[in-house]
């Protein structure tokens, strides 16, 4: 068995799973060789990393045997890259796993072209199997192309570090852009008290957040640290009071979960596969996404009050998308793959 897995470098939640199944031992029983097809750098770095790509997949389909093309997958130019990588698997008779990550892929699907919704169906039918991260994304799937799909949770593997939590310091882990709500945390944040502080971590729209922090005169009560470790990422879940990700659009978050197993207080949106794990009240908070009053005020009551949510996350965390729980689904599905009989 040879899994190729096809997709970003680009710092973010694909490469954090792709990197996590590496770090957590899910090929270490077979040959895996992971591709990278876009790294976010500029569009010729990426054009010459799609280009090699695409080589190094006709090479290794035309000498390999048993080989499982994973597509890590999410929408436009990733979309395009998959749908030639699944054509090139399918040619030389390999078997092929699209995995959908998208947050915005049904934004995408329903404002495209009738010949792009063609080929998008005729990837989502080809794929040997197409994964999807939640209930709600399954349903979706199925009412677009009739195609029962295979829900498997991200996971991450990752504990709360024994510090005491400091008052009032409100944490933001995801990219600097509109979709993730981090302008209108920003405005939030303006309204609450000055003994509040936010610490954002990421990169995007770096200069946007900037104008709009100078423009509020909130400059003091907030902290960039940029892209973060780990190890940071892991120290700030640890002693901030509560996470907020009041995203537009989403899929499931890696952080999301990360903020479950580390017992920290969520308030996030119901879109995508989160109101599926954060339900209101027992595993965490939801505001509507662009509701700036609600956001401040959920954000005033999480920090005024003693939260009982965490303990539950944490057992959700654990039943689900723990890597003792998720990895396994994976294993079995490689080997029903190339042996239909064993399974």
């Amino acid at each position: 068995m040879h899994i190729i897995t096809l997709g970003t470098v680009q710092k973010g939640g694909i490469d954090s799973v792709i990197q996590g199944y590496i770090d957590n031992g899910l090929f270490d029983n077979k040959k895996h060789t992971r591709i990278g097809t876009h790294a976010g750098k500029n569009k010729w770095h990426d054009l010459y990393l799609f280009i090699t790509a695409l080589f190094r997949l006709f090479y290794l389909c035309m000498v390999e045997k048993n080989i499982i093309l994973h597509c890590h997958m999410s929408y436009k130019g990733s979309f395009f890259r998959k749908l030639l990588f699944i054509g090139v698997a399918k040619a030389f008779n390999h078997k092929s796993i699209v995995h959908l990550h998208g947050s915005e892929f049904k934004d995408y699907y329903a404002s495209s072209s009738r010949l792009r919704k063609k080929l998008i169906l005729w990837l989502i039918k080809s794929a040997d199997e197409f994964v999807v991260l939640s209930d709600s994304w399954q349903k979706f799937i199925l009412s677009i192309a009739n195609r029962k799909t295979l829900v498997i949770n991200n996971f991450v593997d990752i504990e709360k570090k024994d510090l005491k939590r400091k008052a009032n310091q409100i944490l933001f882990l995801g990219a600097f852009i509109q979709r993730k709500g981090i302008f209108d945390l920003i405005e939030a944040v303006s309204n609450l008290p000055g003994d509040c502080h936010l610490h954002i971590c990421g990169a995007g729209e770096n200069e946007k957040v900037q104008e709009l922090t100078n423009q509020l005169g909130v400059n003091a009560s907030i902290t960039n640290h940029g892209w973060v470790n780990s190890e940071q990422k892991r120290q700030l879940l640890s002693e901030c009071s509560v996470f907020i990700l009041p995203s537009y659009n989403e899929g499931l978050p890696m952080v999301i979960i990360e903020a479950m197993a580390c017992e920290i207080p969520i308030i996030s949106s119901p879109v995508g596969g989160i109101p599926e794990v954060i339900v209101e009240g027992e595993t965490g908070y939801l505001v509507d996404p662009g509701d700036v009053d609600a956001i401040t005020n959920k954000i005033r009551y999480v920090l005024e009050n003693d939260i009982q949510v965490t303990a539950k996350a944490k057992d959700y965390y654990l039943e689900h998308f723990s890597s003792k729980t998720v990895l396994p689904k994976w294993e079995r599905l490689y080997i029903s793959l190339l042996n239909p009989h064993s399974c």
